[in-house]
């Protein structure tokens, strides 16, 4: 069975490095750029359908960071931000292979 905070807590840890190697989150895990700013078209390209908005962004990186900390979510949120966290981690990922191959 795979242990749902555990991995979240390892992607938060991902997602964060990416982020702030794109300049959207700061050293501290706070956004870099102003809330109610828009994401760099690259990035806003790559999380097309799944993140709309940095305000729904720190939502997000906020119940991951909650999860690997061990505090309580409801099994429906903690679930919802897997499957959320992994997609985003996903859409990252393989837009910086493609950065890369190009």
């Amino acid at each position: 069975m795979i242990d749902t905070r555990a991995e979240l807590g390892h992607w938060i840890g991902r997602l964060e490095m990416i982020l702030i190697s794109r300049g959207v989150l700061r050293e501290d895990g706070e956004l870099a750029i102003q809330v109610g700013s828009q994401f760099p078209k690259d990035l806003e390209d790559a999380l097309d359908g799944f993140i709309e908005n940095p305000i729904e962004l720190l939502g997000l990186l906020k119940i991951c960071r909650d999860a690997r900390d061990g505090r309580p979510l409801s099994p429906a949120v903690l679930m919802a931000a897997h499957l959320m966290a992994g997609e985003v981690l996903q859409a990252l990922d393989s837009q910086a292979a493609g950065d890369f191959r190009a």
